[in-house]
């Protein structure tokens, strides 16, 4: 009970200044970038930003699989249910870049923060936009970088698997991009779609990464995208059943 008291004001505070670490965190990168171009020190920023993200929430992330994970550059799909999804991910995945909504690129600070450092910007309304994006990404992802995207394309209301978009898998065909599927469980208590205010009531959650087996893209064309994509639905399914049947 004294745990759940103290997490509300806990929470309130983190709300406060949660915006503010974002925007010190957001300009510290726009800096970066335009005096020294540094990568590393530009992933060790988002690392700071998004990990103590979690700490103030009460937010404990534990990683199974990264053994799993292929060198070079890579696509990471992964179940989509919270912005602690993202915080978890970026925080401790190592180097990659987001989709996000373009919306969010219109944030003072933080939208040309996520310019400067790469995420990949996608309009959902506007599917030749993205494929465009998609298109200009596949020299990165073949240089080495690495992305993550959430196949569902936009974040569900519980921790099931909603219907897959076909975006992702074009973009992992034509980059010949290794796909590495992510698990992510515990984010959607934490803050489901909807709500505001994350942990509210209670002191501490988990959010557990699962980084499955990479599936290679190489064996599949265009046309065989269908396959590609039940493939990897397949794949992530059974880390739901438990779930689905509740």
């Amino acid at each position: 009970m004294f745990w759940k008291l103290l997490s509300y004001p806990r929470s309130l505070l983190a709300l406060i200044w949660f915006p503010i670490h974002t925007m010190l965190c957001a300009l510290a990168l726009i800096i970066v970038n335009l005096t020294m171009n540094n990568r590393p020190l530009e992933d060790h920023i988002v690392e700071f930003w998004t990990r103590n993200a979690c700490r103030m929430f009460g937010v404990k992330v534990v990683v199974k699989g990264l053994e799993n994970r292929p060198s070079g550059g890579f696509l990471y799909v992964f179940n989509h249910t919270s912005f602690f999804d993202i915080f978890a991910m970026n925080g401790y995945l190592g180097s990659f870049r987001f989709g996000a909504k373009i919306e969010l690129f219109k944030i003072p600070v933080f939208g040309p923060a996520m310019r400067r450092a790469g995420i990949l910007p996608i309009a959902r309304e506007r599917r030749e936009e993205v494929f465009k994006v998609y298109q200009a990404a596949e020299a990165r992802i073949k240089a080495g970088e690495r992305f993550a995207l959430a196949p569902e394309g936009t974040r569900q209301n519980s921790e099931r698997l909603g219907n897959f978009k076909s975006g992702p898998f074009i973009f992992a065909i034509n980059a010949k991009a290794p796909i590495v599927p992510v698990i992510v469980k515990g984010a959607a208590a934490i803050l489901p779609k909807g709500h505001t205010v994350p942990n509210w009531g209670v002191w501490s959650r988990t959010v557990t990464l699962q980084v499955l087996p990479p599936i290679n893209p190489n064996e599949y064309t265009i046309e065989q995208r269908p396959q590609l994509q039940e493939r990897v639905r397949k794949v992530m399914e059974p880390y739901f059943q438990e779930d689905s049947t509740q």
